[in-house]
């Protein structure tokens, strides 16, 4: 069953006591999270993050965006991938912090593959789910040492757009499981 990193379902004493910034990094790292275990297996850090910010008279975002990494991850899983699935709520970070944060976690258990899963209203107000694909590679020191991971060009992209009212219609964590089956079938044919 895929591990889930998850700072929106938190209580909310959790989240008074430790800034937004300190809980994410806190998953990220994997201090909130059970230790990981070490696989020989590769696994796929599939994370997601919602743009938009849940309030009233709106889309449940965080919800939304729960689904749909969940199912990536679920497929990637039962085609015989590893799948560490992670999600953090809309809200204002220091971007730098947290890729390096999370390029640590990606290290930490092994991943070699990062899926970023996301579905967001634009400023149209399009409805988009977007699922992309980048290999995490290795970061050379200065003597040339593996000192981490940085991310590479995506390997393949996807995205589905409805106008935003066809949210009550459809299923964000069906559409995702069929885009990891895309990603999927190329993957294979490489």
């Amino acid at each position: 069953m895929t591990r889930r990193h998850d700072l929106t379902r938190r209580g909310r004493g959790l989240r008074r006591a430790m800034g937004w910034t300190t809980l994410l990094l806190s998953a990220l790292l994997g201090v909130a999270a059970a230790p990981a275990t070490a696989q020989s297996q590769p696994c796929h850090l599939v994370f997601g993050q919602a743009r938009n910010e849940s309030a009233p008279g709106t889309p449940d975002w965080e919800a939304l965006n729960q689904d749909f990494n969940s199912q990536v991850a679920h497929a990637l899983e039962a085609a015989g991938r590893r799948a560490e699935s992670m999600t953090v709520p809309a809200l204002v970070i220091d971007p730098q912090t947290a890729g390096l944060a999370l390029l640590q976690r990606a290290d930490e258990l092994g991943c070699r593959t990062l899926v970023e899963t996301t579905v967001f209203a634009d400023d149209q107000q399009t409805l988009v789910l977007r699922l992309r694909v980048y290999p995490l590679l290795p970061q050379l020191g200065e003597d040339a040492s593996i000192v981490g991971l940085r991310i590479g060009s995506p390997l393949f992209v996807t995205q589905r757009e409805f106008e935003l009212d066809a949210l009550a219609r459809i299923r964000p964590g069906l559409i995702g499981e069929q885009m990891a089956g895309e990603y999927l079938q190329r993957d294979a044919g490489r």
